[in-house]
């Protein structure tokens, strides 16, 4: 079974709620189903409003790659925090569940988009923000996987339009990292497994080939890491701590990393999950996906840490 399918698979197995004292996760029959019309045709994305009247911050998150908008709402805390904090989550839905993320290729094999996605989440930006009281200045953007690839493509193609991003189990593209000029300085957050099999920790060169296509070459998690808070004009000296092993049954553990004195006053952070795979943290999974995909993590939830550092740019 190829790997990303598996990763399809146990978004849709994923238990509803979380391990622990993890928020739990969304119900997508509790969100709002939009439609757009595009140069792509019909096009569709998920909403959570806020009921409460005033304008809210929009998080924009990216499914990745072979999975759906539903089954990315189903493993994410954010639709939950969402209620209690007052910003309104989307998640759009990609052509053939992928994104047109500039690499040219997929990691499962599949044909990639030609889509115009960039134009796509633009459109939805604009729409949740005429229709439910958007804030058009506090607009975020993250993604796992094919979903981070695209975070990241939309910030160094129209970076003006976020507040902030982040980069799930996903590298910045080695092309990218040379043509990448974002508009304007964005806090980020880094999320990457040390043990992912899919998106090596330490970068990937030109030619590997995963079921029969050759892969772009990619930056490391450092570099990657590193690229966004440069930008951000974050201070070079980098504080670590390692976040208490709450489950030391997952074998892995997570170390925090940040940049401080970013512009305006902000912090970009980096979560290096040593031990961890390509699976984003929080996620129950058993043990044989876990050993096909490289372990997932139960000492943070990958919903709580997103909002905290989007949050912290509101202040």
């Amino acid at each position: 079974m190829r790997p990303l399918l598996v990763l399809a698979l146990l978004l849709i197995l994923a238990p509803a709620a979380s391990a622990g004292a993890f928020p739990d996760k969304g119900n997508p029959r509790q969100a709002q189903v939009r439609h757009l019309a595009t140069n792509d045709g019909d096009r569709t994305y998920l909403v959570q409003p806020v009921a409460a009247a005033g304008h809210h911050p929009i998080v924009i998150l990216l499914h990745g790659g072979t999975q759906t908008a539903q089954q990315i709402w189903r493993q994410t805390s954010l639709p939950t925090l969402g209620q209690q904090e007052g910003f309104i989550v989307v998640a759009p839905q990609g052509v053939n569940d992928h994104w047109n993320d500039g690499r040219g290729a997929t990691i499962a094999g599949d044909k990639a988009s030609t889509a115009d996605d960039i134009g796509f989440i633009k459109a939805i930006i604009y729409d949740v923000t005429a229709r439910d009281g958007g804030d058009a200045t506090a607009v975020f953007i993250a993604g796992p996987s094919n979903g981070g690839f695209m975070a990241m493509y939309f910030a160094c193609q129209a970076g003006s339009l976020l507040r902030a991003g982040a980069n799930l189990i996903a590298n910045l593209p080695a092309d990218q990292l040379a043509a990448c000029k974002p508009a304007k300085p964005l806090p980020w957050l880094s999320l990457n497994g040390t043990d992912d099999p899919l998106v090596p920790f330490n970068g990937q060169p030109s030619g590997v080939k995963k079921r029969g296509q050759v892969q772009p070459a990619l930056a490391s998690a450092d570099q990657t890491f590193a690229f966004w808070a440069d930008r951000a004009g974050c201070a070079a000296p980098i504080s670590s701590e390692k976040l208490p092993d709450l489950d030391p049954r997952d074998g892995s553990w997570v170390e925090r990393r940040l940049r401080a004195g970013c512009a305006g006053g902000t912090t970009s952070v980096q979560y290096v999950v040593h031990g961890g795979g390509h699976i984003t943290p929080g996620l129950t999974v058993g043990p044989v996906i876990a050993r096909m995909l490289g372990g997932a993590n139960q000492d943070i939830d990958t919903g709580t840490v997103l909002w905290a550092h989007f949050k912290a740019t509101l202040r």
